[in-house]
């Protein structure tokens, strides 16, 4: 099957780019298209990347221009040849040219012209519990620093008819030593987010008075649910014909197309 030109990635200025170049999306292991990432410019009259994300995805489903492939799946590409094997199963496609978004987890001819570290983004998922009064809304965290850089809160469908946050998200980017020591853990990960809620004065639910007569609260309670991980290939590759390795903003997207 003869594709076109195809776009390789996971984000959503990839799909973004498949979708104005009528190209084929390989939606290689999609990133988290997390609640709290905006667009730096509204589409479809959203902000919310992970909306804007699902409604392209479908447009290109509808297109039959969507090629999902699994984390596990393992992809080739070599000049004009695209080659997925899923379990057992292989496909192959031929392409005219090939837009990378994202080398991760796909193996190229292309020389790699600088080598760099692999990392990975880490997002650690905690419930949230007695807060004390009801919230709707409490500060984030967005430091320059790799462990724990961003913080956000929200209300999830754990909790019955919730209107108020219940849950909350820590956002680190690691590096595969990082990734098996004990200070970039969930558990140091806990203590960050239970310091940063005590910094923006959420103390907990009161108890009483000490005998000095400030009040006492019980604690925060944050338990770590899940954490999901993401490998980033960082490598540069060196472009060919066919091949070409690209890091487009979504204003930049949109800027080619209306040129």
């Amino acid at each position: 099957m003869l594709l076109g030109q195809v776009v390789i990635g996971g984000s959503l200025e990839s799909a973004l780019y498949a979708l104005v170049t009528d190209s084929y999306l390989i939606d290689r292991s999609p990133d988290p298209q997390l609640f709290y990432q905006k667009s730096e410019v509204p589409i479809f009259g959203l902000v919310s990347k992970s909306q804007i994300y699902a409604k392209i995805a479908f447009m290109l489903s509808l297109l039959g221009k969507r090629l999902p492939a699994k984390e596990t799946d393992s992809i080739r590409v070599s000049e004009n040849q695209l080659k997925i094997i899923s379990g057992n199963t292989s496909f192959k496609y031929q392409f005219d040219s090939a837009v990378v978004f994202d080398p991760t987890g796909v193996d190229f001819d292309n020389k790699i012209l600088i080598s760099k570290e692999k990392t990975f983004q880490v997002i650690d998922d905690f419930e949230l519990s007695v807060l004390g009064e009801k919230k709707t809304e409490i500060e984030s965290l967005s430091e320059d620093r790799d462990f724990v850089r961003q913080i956000h809160f929200y209300c999830s469908d754990r909790v019955d008819g919730a209107n108020y946050i219940t849950d909350c998200v820590a956002e680190s980017e690691l590096t595969q030593e990082q990734m098996y020591n004990f200070d970039y853990s969930d558990t140091m990960a806990r203590f960050v987010v239970e310091r940063h809620l005590q910094e923006v004065g959420v103390m907990g639910s009161f108890m009483n008075f000490y005998k000095n007569g400030t009040p006492k609260y019980r604690k925060p309670k944050v338990l770590h649910v899940k954490r999901i991980v993401k490998e980033k290939d960082n490598n540069l590759y060196e472009d060919s014909d066919t091949i070409k390795f690209v890091h487009f903003s979504i204003q930049e997207i949109l800027d080619e197309q209306s040129a």
